[in-house]
Order: C-alpha cells, then sequence, then structure tokens
C-alpha cells in the first residue's frame, strides 16, 4: 500500500470522527441551549430565505442532514479501507448504530431524552447518504472504466 493510500485512509476516518464529535457536541447540549440554537437558525433562515418553517421540522431536518452526512463519511472510509461488497450495509449500520448511541447519550444530558423517532430520522438520512454515496461511486466508476479505455486515465 502506497504512502498516499494510507493518507487517504487515515483522512476519511478522521472526517468519521470530526463528524461523530460535531453530532455527540450538539447533542451534550442541553434542551434550553439546544432549542436557542435551533430558534436563532431558524429565524436567520426565515429572514433570507422567506420561508415558513416550525422548529420540530427544522430539527427533523438537521438530523437527517447530520446523519447523512455521516454516513456519506462512513461510506467513504469503508471504502477505501476495505474491499468488501458489504460496503452499503456497513456504512449504513455504522451510522445506525451512532444514532442510537446519540440517543442513549442524551439520557444523560438535562432536558433531553432518548426519542426512536429522532433514530428513525437519523436512520433515514443515513440511507438517503448510503444511496447517494453508491450513485456517485458507480458515475465515478463509469468515467474510470470510459477514461481507462480511451488512455486517458492511467492506473496506478
Amino acid at each position: 500500500m502506497t504512502t498516499k493510500k494510507k493518507i487517504y485512509i487515515v483522512a476519511s476516518w478522521v472526517l468519521v470522527i470530526i463528524c461523530m464529535g460535531i453530532i455527540f457536541s450538539l447533542s451534550a447540549q442541553n434542551g434550553e441551549e439546544s432549542s436557542q440554537l435551533s430558534s436563532s437558525f431558524l429565524t436567520a433562515l426565515l429572514e433570507r430565505l422567506g420561508l415558513t418553517i416550525n422548529e420540530a421540522m427544522l430539527r427533523n431536518c438537521a438530523h437527517c442532514l447530520e446523519f447523512m452526512g455521516l454516513s456519506v463519511f462512513m461510506f467513504n472510509a469503508v471504502y477505501v479501507t476495505f474491499e468488501t461488497k458489504l460496503l452499503p450495509i456497513i456504512a449504513f449500520a455504522g451510522t445506525v448504530i451512532y444514532a442510537i448511541t446519540d440517543e442513549i447519550h442524551q439520557i444523560f444530558v438535562p432536558d433531553r431524552a432518548f426519542q426512536l423517532s429522532d433514530i428513525l430520522i437519523d436512520s433515514t438520512g443515513a440511507l438517503i447518504g448510503v444511496i447517494t454515496s453508491l450513485i456517485i461511486l458507480k458515475i465515478m466508476l463509469i468515467i474510470k472504466e470510459r477514461g481507462i479505455k480511451n488512455g486517458s486515465i492511467k492506473t496506478i
């Protein structure tokens, strides 16, 4: 394995860990802090875009997006580290497991609670991220294959 590949693997897993850290820190906010963050973001969003959205919908979208991002990073890290046909299952399962641990963590945070509905929303985001990653991977492999056939892409 080349040094370049090793660096790419480490960087990929570092992105997974950073994303998990961001999710953890957001979950560590007590209920009031979390609500204030959502409200201030909602106010800024409404002022700039003229959208009508309630706080619950915003929080659900945020949950979905953060776990979609985590699943994309997880998919990439697993892809570059292991050669496995179980790639989408591992990326999805790893993200859902983290969603469950995130909800367990919230049991210990004041004014927060374990919510099965959040796990379902997080899992939806994870599924969207894995499907998006599969589509991007397929497109990249098609482009690479066509480039190799045309001689414009060189393999290592």
